[in-house]
């Protein structure tokens, strides 16, 4: 039996560049233009960030100003990574698919109340998360693959939905800043679905690596697409 054609997503979990200094580098330019040349086998028909839709015609006068060479890059993943893989494969837009709106609680008011009146949970839902740095001797392509091993994921997945676990019945603590999360990846799963127009639609979406899994299970299991692995590409180079 023949298997069904789907559209391919390629998820990318990133770091936010704007957190470090160092970037505008030669070194570091020359990596992150290595990224990109890796991403570009990848063969993406759009290019999707994490950015709030609302700011879609400002993401797009940048880019437009970018490809007529007026507007120099600012030190963010989306023009880094998105607007150079743009550029590269001629692409006329990116897409910005992000969605923030208010939650009922921050996160840092859910940890406090953690700390004051669950602090034995706060500690396990915490165990064996250490998220990767950047240093000086790891090159941006290495960090990537850091970023995006499955095993990191999983663990990062597991310590959002054990969230849901702080509180008590009919005093959902985690549950008041969770909710907005579980809201703003469904958006943005959603949003990223109305980009497959084809079965030879490949989109590749460029956010934050604490989004990874959550955005692509839903992916999978809506069976709108094929999910493919980032490092497929990036172990590969």
């Amino acid at each position: 039996m023949e298997r069904e054609k789907k559209g391919k997503v390629l998820v990318l979990g990133t770091f936010h560049m704007t957190e470090h200094e160092g970037l505008f580098s030669e070194r570091r330019q020359t990596e992150i233009g290595e990224l990109v040349s890796i991403l570009a086998d990848f063969k993406p028909t759009k290019i999707a960030v994490e950015m709030i839709v609302e700011n879609s015609e400002i993401l797009n006068e940048k880019y437009e100003q970018y490809k007529l060479s007026n507007y120099n890059l600012e030190m963010n993943e989306i023009f880094q990574i998105g607007f150079r893989l743009g550029l590269k494969l001629d692409h006329k837009q990116i897409y910005s698919i992000d969605w923030m709106g208010s939650s009922d609680m921050d996160y840092g008011e859910v940890e406090k109340w953690a700390k004051e009146n669950q602090p034995e949970l706060l500690s396990e839902i915490y165990d064996g998360i250490s998220l990767p740095g950047l240093t000086e001797s790891k090159s941006i392509k290495d960090y990537y693959k850091e970023l995006n091993d499955p095993t990191l994921l999983i663990k990062l997945h597991k310590m959002y939905v054990n969230i849901a676990r702080i509180g008590d019945v009919n005093n959902y603590v985690g549950m008041n800043w969770l909710s907005w999360w579980y809201k703003r990846n469904l958006i943005m799963y959603s949003n990223l679905t109305r980009l497959i127009d084809s079965e030879d639609e490949r989109v590749l979406f460029i956010v934050g690596s604490s989004h990874s899994t959550i955005v692509s299970k839903f992916l999978q299991e809506s069976d709108v697409c094929e999910v493919v692995p980032p490092l497929n590409y990036i172990l590969n180079k």
